[in-house]
């Protein structure tokens, strides 16, 4: 019996990436980019890419999209397309379709992820990735994605924890949610945990030099003020996953992913993100036991969409 072949997407707000693979194994040679903004539909990018590649007799295709899938149906934030599993299904002529959210994609990705895709941040490593796992993203927003092993095979729940309430652990903290509130009226994690976090913090850290987020970066290696606000941020971060570690108990591991967390991993150390994971009364030391990575491989998603299809 041939390989199975399934086509997979990562659907992003500014680029389509899709590839085909052989069962769970990314045909890297297949991978190609589409702009979202020269075409006006999703359905147009899969017709052009299958001309490309004059695919017949798909097993099954999978999308990861940056939205909540709601009865197969998502409508993307940062491009106005409406991306309907039916249509999909129908252009493609593949007998099973599926949507995913992006961090779920992410999440399904975990088991196939070598050492070489995970840069080790904080706690024990290496981690039994058989086990529950945790998927942080920090990007334009903030979500997160559970990986739960069962006998039946792994479930991903869908989450949208970017827009539950800051918990504060300091007088800077606390005075910063305030801040906050007084604008906003309600402190959510994704109004720190961001792309315009960094943004936000320094305005409030630093207001005598107005900084963008990439800027705050790229100044924290030589300002101090800077750096402050990215410290700011790694120790809202711990904070925050150390309390979704209690909640999750992810024993396999905490994986970040996102250009916000690649901007500031170099920067997560003991004294910062560990002091504020683990700062959590008499399970302090219990958090010791939750190791946190960020995953630098690209073909991520897919890879989390070729292992869903694979599952059945």
């Amino acid at each position: 019996m041939s390989e199975t072949c399934f086509l997979v997407a990562d659907v992003g707000g500014t680029n389509t990436r899709i590839s085909l693979t052989q069962g769970t194994k990314l045909l890297k040679n297949t991978v190609k980019t589409f702009s979202n903004n020269s075409v006006n539909s999703l359905e147009i990018i899969l017709s052009q890419y299958l001309d490309l590649n004059l695919v017949n007799n798909l097993d099954g295709i999978c999308f990861a999209v940056a939205g909540p899938v709601e009865q197969d149906r998502v409508t993307l934030t940062n491009v106005s397309w409406t991306i309907d599993l039916e249509q999909l299904k129908k252009v493609s002529g593949s007998p099973t379709a599926s949507l995913l959210n992006d961090l779920q994609a992410q999440a399904y990705a975990l088991p196939s992820l070598k050492d070489e895709h995970l840069d080790h941040l904080f706690g024990p490593k290496p981690t039994n990735r058989g086990d529950r796992m945790l998927v942080c993203g920090i990007g334009t927003g903030f979500n997160i994605a559970e990986f739960i092993p069962t006998a039946y095979g792994p479930i991903v729940p869908p989450a949208e924890a970017g827009h539950a309430r800051v918990p504060v652990r300091t007088d800077q903290e606390r005075w910063i949610v305030n801040r906050i509130v007084a604008e906003k009226g309600f402190a959510s994690i994704e109004d720190i945990l961001s792309g315009s976090g960094l943004t936000l913090l320094n305005r409030y850290i630093c207001p005598e030099i107005p900084r963008t987020s990439k800027e705050v970066v790229e100044h924290s290696q030589n300002d101090p003020k800077a750096q402050e606000v990215v410290n700011c941020m790694v120790r809202f971060a711990g904070s925050i996953f150390g309390d979704l570690a209690l909640t999750t108990l992810p024993f396999g591991g905490i994986y970040l992913i996102g250009g916000v967390s690649r901007a500031i991993a170099p920067h997560i150390h003991e004294d910062n993100y560990g002091a504020a994971f683990c700062d959590k009364g008499r399970f302090s030391e219990f958090n010791r036991q939750f190791g946190t990575f960020v995953v630098v491989d690209d073909f991520a998603a897919l890879k989390g969409c070729a292992n869903y299809l694979a599952q059945g």
